[in-house]
């Protein structure tokens, strides 16, 4: 079940080797699903890694999403993928991966792109950028109007991406999103265990 608080992983601080001990620490925190995203290794660069993660997830029954990499998710049996604008089809994904593999969807601000991909087999669809980011600072914005409408005509859970912070996270909430990820504001934290709790905490007020 997809449901809270959404991390991802990013390169531009830590290397890869700290990746497992920081997920660790978010998931204690109170991150309820964790996003293996990278852009700089390839495949086979990444596979230990990759699975390292999967083992702390496992371990603490988190699903572990693989941003972009369908083969590489499909060879370590991770919980799912997330594609990208410029990424296999959900169709496609679907296709190769079967049913058991959730598989999510950017549609940036495209409502039509959003109930394509349910249509195709998306378990959910995110939404972003909702706030300025560091991670992509070119990315369009979303409104909080299009996530509520998102919410009004799909079926699946729909999440909210895009700088989102200890300090914005509550009007996110408001529109009635499933997820809300983030990627700088915690795996990029002093104290990453800390900031997924701050960020996990309205959802249990």
């Amino acid at each position: 079940m997809l449901h809270e608080l959404y991390v991802l992983t990013d390169s531009q601080i830590f290397p890869h080797a700290q990746w497992p001990d920081r997920v660790e620490k978010i998931i204690t925190g109170g991150a309820n699903v964790i996003q293996l995203r990278d852009k700089t290794l390839r495949n086979h660069e990444l596979l230990e890694h990759a699975g390292k993660i999967l083992e702390i997830c496992r371990y603490y029954g988190v699903p572990l999403i693989i941003n972009d990499r369908v083969s590489l998710a499909k060879k370590i049996n991770a919980d799912g993928v997330h594609i990208g604008k410029n990424d296999q089809t959900v169709r496609v994904a679907r296709k190769y991966l079967g049913n058991k593999f959730i598989i999510g969807a950017s549609c940036y601000r495209n409502l039509y792109s959003a109930v394509r991909a349910q249509t195709y087999g998306a378990d959910y669809v995110a939404f972003g950028s909702v706030f300025p980011t560091t991670t992509k600072p070119r990315a369009s914005r979303c409104s909080f109007a299009t996530l509520s409408e998102a919410k009004k005509i799909l079926q699946i859970p729909v999440c909210a991406i895009g700088g989102i912070g200890q300090k914005n996270i509550q009007p996110v909430i408001a529109t009635g999103v499933d997820l809300v990820a983030v990627s700088d504001s915690v795996f990029n934290a002093r104290d990453p265990q800390q900031a997924a709790t701050k960020l996990a905490q309205p959802y249990i007020m």
